[in-house]
C-alpha cells in the first residue's frame, strides 16, 4: 500500500509538472491585439500584456480596407478581405479554420448581438451576405438596392454594425440611405428604410451605449444620425465651422477602424479636408468648440477612460499622432511616430496604445497615462489593429 502511494504520488508530480509546462505555452484571449500586414496577406498575434508578438496567420487574401470582428468569447477572429474572402481564425491555435467567399468587393462586418450570424457588407454584389457563425454556411443574401425613377439602382453597403435588440443598421453608398434589418427574424427582414440622408454615406459608426447610429457623408456638409430608440427619422449634424464654410469631403477615411468617438459627454468628429477636431454635445449634438490640430485628421479614438482623444493624420503630417485632454479640448502632446501612421487602438482597459507605422513596418506601444513611447517592434506593412476587447462592444 505505502508503496502504491509513492507511485501515485510520482504520477500526481509528474502529469502536473507536464500540465503546467504545456500551459505556459498557452494564452487567454481577452487582451490579445490582431494586426493585420496589409501588403502581407497576413495578421500578427500580439499579446497585449506582454506587449509579445505570438504568431502570425498567413493566405488572408487582400487585405487593403480589411475589417475584424470577433465572437462573444473572443475565441475566434473573423476576417473580410476586400477580394471578399471571409475567414475564420481561431485565437488559441493561431490557425485559420474556415474561409467562405462572400463577394468581389467587400468592405465591412459584424458579428450579430446573438453571437449566431457574420454579417458582411459588399461594394459588388449589391448585398450584405449572412454567414452562420458556427458552420461558415451561407444563410442568407440581402439585395441593396433603390428604385430611382422606375430603374432599380444598387448600392455599395458601408457602416455595417450591430446595434441592441439584434438589429444590423448599414448605409447605403450610392442610394443615399440607412437600412435597419432584424437579424432575430430567420429572414432577416429590412423593417426600416430611411432616403435622402445626404450626398453618399462613406461609413458610420454606433454610439457606445447604442442608442445613435452617425453615418459620415463625402457630399454634404452634415453627419446623418439615426436614434435607434426611437426609429423616426434621421437628423443633421451640423459640420459647418463657424467662421468659414466647410469644403465638401474628400476621399480620407479608411471603413470601419473607428473614426469618431464619444468621450466626457462630448462627440469628437474630425472633418474631412480641414485641420480641427469638431467637438458637440452628446444628446443635443450642438457645436461647442473645433480644436485646431497639425493637420487634415484621419481618426479620432477616445481612450477607455475617456480623459484623451487620440487623433492621426492624412496629408502631410501623416506621421504625427495628438493627443487630446477632454478636460480643456486642448493638445497636450505630439508624438511623431513614424512613416504613414495608419491605425491606432488601445489595449483592454486603455492602459497603452498601439500605433501602425505603415511605411516603416513598425508598431509602436505607446503607454497612456504618462504618454511614453515604451517598445517599438517590427510588423511588416501594418495597417488596422484590432483588439479582442470588441467582442464586447455592441456596433463594433
Amino acid at each position: 500500500m505505502k508503496r502504491y502511494g509513492y507511485i501515485c504520488l510520482w504520477f500526481l508530480f509528474f502529469f502536473g509538472y507536464s500540465s503546467a509546462m504545456g500551459a505556459a505555452d498557452q494564452w487567454g484571449t481577452g487582451s490579445l491585439m490582431i494586426i493585420v500586414e496589409r501588403e502581407n496577406s497576413s495578421v500578427v498575434v500580439v499579446d497585449s500584456l506582454k506587449h509579445e508578438i505570438l504568431g502570425r496567420i498567413s493566405d488572408l487574401g487582400v487585405l487593403h480596407h480589411a475589417s475584424i470582428s470577433f465572437s462573444q468569447d473572443a475565441r475566434y477572429a473573423y476576417i473580410i478581405s476586400r477580394d471578399g474572402w471571409l475567414s475564420k481564425l481561431d485565437l488559441l491555435t493561431l490557425e485559420r479554420v474556415a474561409k467562405v467567399k462572400v463577394g468581389d468587393s467587400s468592405i465591412g462586418l459584424t458579428v450579430t448581438q446573438d453571437n449566431r450570424y457574420i454579417a458582411v457588407s459588399n461594394y459588388k454584389p449589391a448585398v450584405v451576405k449572412i454567414i452562420d457563425a458556427e458552420t461558415f454556411e451561407d444563410v442568407a443574401a440581402i439585395p441593396v438596392e433603390r428604385e430611382v425613377n422606375g430603374e432599380t439602382v444598387p448600392s455599395r453597403v458601408v457602416g455595417m454594425v450591430d446595434a441592441p435588440g439584434n438589429l444590423l443598421v448599414f448605409s447605403l453608398m450610392d442610394a443615399d440611405g440607412i437600412w435597419v434589418v432584424d437579424a432575430g427574424s430567420s429572414d432577416f427582414p429590412v423593417i426600416k428604410k430611411y432616403w435622402d440622408i445626404g450626398k453618399m454615406p462613406y461609413d458610420a459608426l454606433l454610439t457606445p451605449d447604442g442608442r445613435y447610429y452617425i453615418a459620415g457623408l463625402y457630399h454634404s456638409r452634415h453627419l446623418a444620425m439615426l436614434d435607434l430608440w426611437e426609429l423616426d427619422k434621421t437628423k443633421e449634424i451640423d459640420l459647418n465651422n463657424p467662421n468659414k464654410k466647410t469644403a465638401k469631403m474628400a476621399v480620407r477615411k479608411v471603413p470601419h477602424l473607428g473614426g469618431w468617438s464619444m468621450a466626457g459627454g462630448l462627440f469628437f468628429a474630425p472633418v474631412v479636408a480641414e485641420a480641427r477636431l469638431p467637438v458637440y454635445r452628446s444628446g443635443s449634438f450642438e457645436l461647442i468648440k473645433s480644436i485646431s490640430l497639425a493637420g487634415m485628421p484621419m481618426f479620432a479614438m477616445a481612450s477607455p477612460d475617456g480623459r484623451h482623444v487620440w487623433v492621426n493624420f492624412s496629408g502631410q503630417n501623416h506621421r504625427l499622432v495628438q493627443v487630446i485632454d477632454v478636460a480643456t479640448l486642448e493638445v497636450v502632446k505630439t508624438f511623431d511616430i513614424g512613416d504613414r501612421v495608419f491605425n491606432m487602438e488601445f489595449s483592454p482597459k486603455g492602459a497603452y496604445v498601439y500605433i501602425s507605422s505603415y511605411k516603416d513596418n513598425k508598431v509602436v506601444v505607446i503607454a497612456a497615462n504618462k504618454l511614453q513611447i515604451i517598445k517599438k517592434f517590427d510588423v511588416n506593412t501594418p495597417s488596422g489593429i484590432f483588439s479582442t476587447i470588441r467582442a464586447h462592444i455592441s456596433g463594433l
